[in-house]
Formats: C-alpha cells, structure tokens, sequence
C-alpha cells in the first residue's frame, strides 16, 4: 500500500504542474468575470421594458389587456395613429419599444358576444443574442396573463352563457415580425429558434478548429526543440521564411478540412432535429411555413454570404496559427505548450460568451472597444451580422483580421531568422538548481 501511495503522490506531482493548473485558474477567473458583467447588465435592464399599445377598442375588456401586460414586467405606453406596414417603425420608436399591440375596434363588444378576438402585434428583432432579446422572450408569458385575465374577467361577468372557447382562450396574438426594412407574419420565437439554429454552431466549429490546430502547430515546433530536430530544420538550405510558412500553409489546411468536416456533420445534425422534430405532416406544413416566413424576412444566406462568413472564418484560423507558431517557439517542452496558449483560448471564450448572451452595443464603451479590438471577436459576429445585412461590419472584421495576421507573420519570421529560437523559453516551473 505504501509503494502504490508513493507511486501516486509521484503522478500527481508530475500532473499538478503550473503548467497544467494555469490554464484551469485563468479560465476559472474569466468565467467569473464574465458572469458578472453579464449580471450587471441584466441587473441594469431590470426594469419595464416599454411596449406599444395602440387601442382602437377603449372597451372594458381592452382595458384589462392594457392592465394585464403591465403586470407581466412591460410598460404599456399608449400610441395614437393607424398601424400599418409603414407607420409600425414609427410608432414603435415613438414608444422606444420593441413590441407594439394593437386592440382592433370592435374587441371588447366581440368578447362579450362570445367570439374569440385576436390581438395583432408587431416585434422588431435588431440583434439574435438572449439577453439583448428579454422583452421578446418574455412576451410570450405576457400574452398568456393576458389570456387568463381576460378569461376570468369574461367569466365573471358573462358565464355560464359564454362558450367555452372563448374561457379557454379568449385571446390569440397575431404575430409580425421587423427585421430592417423587412416584415412577415410569423411567431418571433419561431424566428429566433431559426436563426439559433443556422448560427450556434458556427462559433463551436470555429472554437474547436482553432484550438486543434493552434495545438497541432504549437505541439510540432515544442516537440522539435524538444527533440533537437529544430536545427537539423534550421540548417537545410531553405530560408526561414519558407519554414514559416510551410508549417502555417499545412496547418491551416487541414484547419480548413476540420472546419469543412465540423460545418457538414452540424448541418446534418441540425437537419436531422428539424426532421425529426417536423415528424408528421402538420409538422412539415410548419416547417415550410416558417421556411417561407425566413425569405421574406430576408433570414437566408446567398452564396456570396456563405463566401464572405468562409473568408471570416479562414481569417480567424490565420491568426491564430500565427500566434501559436510565436507561442510555441517559447515553450520549453510540449508539457509547457497548454499553458503558453492559454492567452489564445481567452482571446477566444471572452467573445464568445459575450456574443453568444449580449448585443456588444449594451456594453460600457470602454469594454465594448476592448472586445472588437479582439480579432477573434469577428468570426462570432459575422453571421448575425450577415442575416440583418450589414456587410460594412463583415468587411471590416475580415480586413482587421488580416492586418493582426501580417503583424504576427513578420513577428514569427523576425524570430525564425534568428538563431535565438533554439535556446528562448519561457518556463513557468520551479528552476532547476
């Protein structure tokens, strides 16, 4: 027994390194950080958040929706004018809401007769992330107070004499949804369950691709340090540039064979839910519903999007292939690799996270310009960004990524030419006596 605790406390030892616990602490710290970024800001929205009302009726029952959807954290702020396809944008910028409902005429004197009413409302989408959407999550419950007020208040008054429809669900929204300068009639939660779906698996695929290929050429230079196989490298009659970029050319390729593979296998993962999910024929009519409600909204990607989100992508792996080629020159052996790309992986998870619960615009400015100046921050934003048609803020991610790939490249080069790469190190271990 006493052998095998030795033999344990010798692995453990050898495991418990800083090297290894360094990237545990750092990731550790970071999430918390996060966490209550993400907390201060929700804690900031708080409060009610504004929903338009344009009331046609002014009956008593359009007076208990109005007094429900204040109940359910909205602020009702009353809006005069027609609602229509070219005045809803600006009834809703007046009221500074996102939501507007419209109480048709007629709407109490209909309850009251025994004929369920439908309420239609109006939703502008301007970015997919969950916190900087709280209003249209939320407005689902809302409606279902509405109903089950509006019901108990129909039964207290007209009951038994009114049919049970109209106790059971008095009121049905009709939805519509903004986005730009494009609207249809369709759930909004259907549209951002859609666009959830297209665009969550690219940042994983982009995470995955990154990380595997910064190790594989970050492990491949340690390991010939390690190996004393850098000198025999350095010594061939082949300028140290076309090292460089022999080694970034072969791991970027196959980066781009891992992202190709990632992307087909999440498509046909998604593709397989919504199949499975469809089922029946219903299911399917509503899938091709929902499908026709995206066009219309604009929600598709043509070719030259697909070609604009690849170049971001490829973009973001150029980069941080030139990082890792730099970080893996310093490392004393491959155990030490982990821990030197542990500044890569933040760069990573912070806009990740940011972009996968907040809209950047909510941010304090000063942390706002601190994510985009991270280039990784870009391939995250690209595909939201390409559903709601802003191309400038495409363009530029992928611009400023090629700039950070052109300053670490001349960096990686600068340190390949000199004869220094055989012997820097950054060790984080104890020194060795």
């Amino acid at each position: 027994m006493r052998r095998f605790l030795v033999m344990l406390k010798k692995e453990l030892a050898e495991l418990l390194t800083l090297q290894i616990l360094l990237p545990f602490v750092v990731v550790i710290v970071m999430f918390v950080a996060l966490g209550q970024t993400i907390s201060s800001l929700g804690a900031d929205d708080a409060g009610a958040s504004p929903l338009a009302v344009a009331d046609r009726d002014g009956g008593p029952y359009a007076q208990v929706v109005v007094a429900a959807l204040g109940q359910t954290g909205f602020e009702p702020v009353m809006v005069e004018g027609d609602v229509t396809e070219e005045s809803v944008r600006g009834l809703l910028d007046e009221a500074d809401a996102n939501i507007l409902i419209e109480i048709p005429e007629g709407f109490s004197d209909s309850l009251a007769a025994g004929t369920p009413q439908q309420l239609p409302s109006w939703t502008r989408v301007s970015n997919f992330s969950f916190i900087g959407n709280n209003d249209i999550s939320s407005f689902g419950g809302a409606m279902a107070v509405v109903n089950s007020t509006v019901a108990a208040s129909i039964a207290a008054e007209a009951a038994p004499g009114v049919p049970a429809v109209v106790l059971q669900q008095p009121v049905s929204p009709a939805e519509h949804v903004i986005i730009g300068e494009n609207s249809a009639e369709t759930p909004v939660m259907a549209v951002m369950s859609f666009v959830s779906q297209q665009t969550t698996f690219i940042p994983v695929v982009l995470f995955v691709v990154i990380i595997f290929a910064s190790q594989m050429i970050a492990v491949a230079i340690a390991t010939e340090k390690e190996n004393k196989t850098l000198e025999t490298l350095l010594s061939y009659p082949v300028s140290r540039a076309s090292i460089v970029t022999s080694k970034m050319v072969a791991a970027g390729l196959v980066a781009l064979l891992s992202a190709g593979a990632y992307m087909i296998g999440m498509q046909q993962y998604m593709s397989g839910i919504e199949t499975g999910l469809a089922g029946d024929s219903a299911g399917s009519r509503a899938a091709a519903a929902t499908e026709a409600a995206m066009q219309q909204l604009g929600l598709t990607l043509s070719p030259a999007d697909y070609a604009m989100l690849g170049l971001t992508l490829f973009a973001g792996i150029l980069v941080a292939l030139s990082i890792s080629i730099i970080l893996g020159a310093f490392a004393e052996n491959v155990k030490s690799v982990q821990a030197l790309l542990t500044p890569l992986m933040v760069l990573m998870l912070i806009p990740y996270f940011l972009t996968l619960f907040l809209d950047l615009s909510v941010l304090p400015d000063a942390v706002r310009i601190a994510v985009m100046a991270i280039p990784f921050t870009y391939p995250f934003i690209t595909g939201p960004n390409l559903f709601l048609g802003n191309y400038g803020v495409v363009w530029w991610g992928i611009g400023y990524q090629l700039v950070w790939f052109a300053v670490f490249v001349t960096i990686a080069a600068r340190v390949f030419s000199s004869d220094r790469i055989l012997t820097m190190k950054l060790s984080l271990g104890k020194k060795r006596r």
